[in-house]
């Protein structure tokens, strides 16, 4: 049993260090799809901010032809005005011509707003078309960048992983299945060492009959309070290097 023991604790080493490549694999992955959604949502408020200053600009036209309208009404109106004879018709035309005076300055201080609109939002879109501009070249070396680091992750992976099924072809079936079924529902550590009369991975005290059990290594013993696989901590001290290179080359 103390074979198995020791196969299980190279197992679960390759299988936590085979975690933490994919966690490094998915953040990286992450990352890629969050500036890429960045980018797709400033392009998105780009292509909006274009069209509203395209109705901007067709709502100032609007505007300019009607000050246009305005402007001819108000000079129609001072012309007659000029030509009238009762106090009466006066006083009408007179009331067009402030009437067509007041239209007239009401326009064109909508035109200057419009123009002030107008002279912001092609800032804007200046301003966020450079930064589309900075973001896709970052883009594109972040991504040759991490097409590097993912194909380096991903030999490492293949590596652990051959090692792994040969690991996994030398653990007893029974063994085998009681690990699988602990990582499974307890993410992490699956076997752990039992040390002073504790269990290393919840500090339980154990049984001291189990423990004695454990420091014979002829049983597979479980922690009574995780039910994690435990084994005597003496065991694992003389152990070689693991036959896969678990740090980064």
């Amino acid at each position: 049993m103390k074979e198995q023991l020791a196969l299980l604790r190279e197992l679960q080493e390759i299988d936590l260090r085979l975690d933490e490549i994919t966690s490094e694999k998915d953040e990286i992955v992450d990352r890629l799809k969050e500036n890429t959604a960045f980018l797709d949502k400033l392009v998105e408020d780009l292509n909006t901010q274009k069209e509203e200053l395209e109705e901007i600009k067709s709502l100032q036209s609007r505007k300019r032809d009607d000050l246009q309208e305005a402007k001819t009404q108000l000079s129609e109106r001072q012309k007659r005005l000029r030509d009238v004879t009762s106090a009466k018709e006066y006083s009408a035309v007179e009331r067009e011509v402030e009437s067509f005076k007041k239209s007239t300055e009401q326009i064109e201080e909508e035109l200057l707003r419009l123009l002030e609109v107008v002279e912001s939002t092609e800032e804007s879109i200046r301003e966020k078309e450079d930064k589309i501009v900075q973001l896709r070249e970052g883009i594109a070396t972040d991504e040759a960048e991490a097409e590097e680091q993912l194909s380096a992750l991903d030999e490492r992976i293949t590596a652990f992983v051959n090692r792994q099924e040969e690991a996994r072809g030398e653990v007893s079936k029974r063994v085998l299945h009681k690990y699988d079924f602990i990582r499974s529902r307890r993410p992490g550590f699956a076997i752990v060492a039992a040390k002073e009369g504790h269990c290393e991975g919840c500090f339980m005290a154990l049984p001291p009959q189990q423990f004695i059990e454990i420091q014979r290594g002829e049983s597979l013993e479980t922690c009574p309070s995780c039910n994690r696989i435990l084994y005597f901590w003496e065991d694992a001290l003389g152990e070689g290097a693991p036959k896969v290179d678990l740090e980064e080359s």
